[in-house]
């Protein structure tokens, strides 16, 4: 028997639908047409109508889901006329138009969704006056055509906008990546293209001083000691992206990942004139990294649905709060989350970690105080 009812479903229906139960639930609104029929109506010939339009039915409204947007308007129209022929059976057909109206949703553009609708409503109006059909037919089928119709092509344009921004984020994101490993090519044929160019001519130098002034020599390989030692942390830099790593980027970068995670996140500056904090920037790059843990560790761990970030200025401090509404942690196993590295990266600054979370506690705070230096302004613009 799932065999049959898959083969069936396979047949009716595409494999590419988000929500493949959808078109099957939206027939309940079927029997508002064939079961008054069927209860009013003993000749068989009316009957036997009534099941014909049903089923004529049926087989265009699920070739609407195979059809493509462009061609969408044929289905409707073959709907329109089912709809008009058995409006000459019973007033309840008028049932079919509001799905007529429903289908309007996936029709090109908007604007041309919106004329197809008012058209459908014309064709109604029209057909009730030349047939002198029944005032339950034309004034329900009116009303809820217009609603449904203008609230499904409503929803399917949010849809569209939805997908069509996940779609550029995810092109961002891409573009992103590209551009990162094009700076760090370009920062790595820069630094080693100059540094090996010095490293050859010190190399060079110090082979034929050997014979002539050991001492010179020495000093010559000592400086291409320390040359090789810059370059390797040079490099390590560009790598790990320590250029270009600041506090705003990481909140910038958290808040593109937590909404590709739907996540939502938000960050504010709370006591600041919005002209700058000045921050050593060391201490700028740490507060970077350590933002970008604490964003790991709630992805990881947190199950949190808010997260929300404050910047502020307390007494020549820099206080950076962050706080989830996830399932929190047990302070006797803050360890395993990369607390303590965090801890100490904060306590070399002169700065400290306050962490609350579990014993009842929402979620889980975390308060990171730095104090000011009057160097180096990390600018703070919301």
């Amino acid at each position: 028997m799932n065999k049959v009812l898959r083969k069936l479903d396979n047949w009716l229906l595409p494999r590419n639908l988000s929500e493949p139960m959808t078109p099957y639930l939206l027939l309940i609104y079927l029997p508002f047409f064939f079961v008054p029929v069927a209860m009013t109506y003993q000749q068989p010939l009316e009957l036997l109508w009534s099941a014909l339009a049903t089923l004529a039915f049926l087989l265009v409204y699920f070739r609407c889901y195979w059809a493509p947007n462009h061609q969408l308007i044929h289905h409707i129209i073959a709907i329109l006329v089912i709809g008009s022929v058995a409006a000459l059976l019973s007033p309840t057909a008028n049932t079919f138009f509001i799905y007529a109206g429903a289908m309007c949703s996936r029709l090109k553009s908007v604007k041309f969704a919106v004329t197809i609708i008012f058209g459908i409503l014309l064709w109604m109006v029209a057909i009730s006056f030349v047939f002198k059909l029944s005032v339950y037919f034309y004034v329900p089928g009116l009303t809820f055509t217009a609603i449904i119709g203008l609230m499904n092509t409503y929803q399917y344009a949010l849809q569209q906008n939805k997908q069509a921004l996940i779609l550029s984020r995810k092109e961002t994101q891409r573009l992103a990546k590209v551009a990162e490993r094009e700076r760090i090519a370009r920062d790595l044929h820069d630094l080693i293209g100059h540094t090996f160019s010095v490293i050859t001519i010190k190399a060079d130098l110090a082979g034929r001083l050997l014979d002539k002034d050991l001492a010179k020599a020495r000093v010559e390989i000592k400086q291409l000691e320390d040359i090789a030692r810059d370059a390797l942390s040079q490099v390590r830099e560009v790598v790990s992206g320590y250029r270009t790593s600041d506090l705003l980027s990481e909140l910038a970068n958290a808040k593109n990942v937590f909404a590709g995670v739907d996540i939502d996140f938000t960050y504010h500056f709370d006591n600041l004139d919005e002209q700058h904090i000045d921050l050593v920037s060391s201490a700028n790059k740490e507060l970077a990294i350590v933002l970008r843990e604490l964003v790991t560790n709630i992805l990881r761990h947190a199950k949190a649905s808010n997260v929300s970030v404050t910047l502020k200025k307390v007494n020549e401090q820099i206080v950076l709060t962050v706080h989830d509404d996830g399932q929190g942690f047990e302070q006797t196993s803050r360890s395993g989350f990369g607390i303590q590295g965090i801890e100490e990266r904060i306590r070399q600054l002169g700065g400290s970690v306050q962490i609350k979370s579990g014993g009842g506690f929402k979620g889980t705070l975390t308060e990171i105080v730095l104090p000011i230096s009057e160097r180096e302004p990390l600018y703070a613009t919301n």
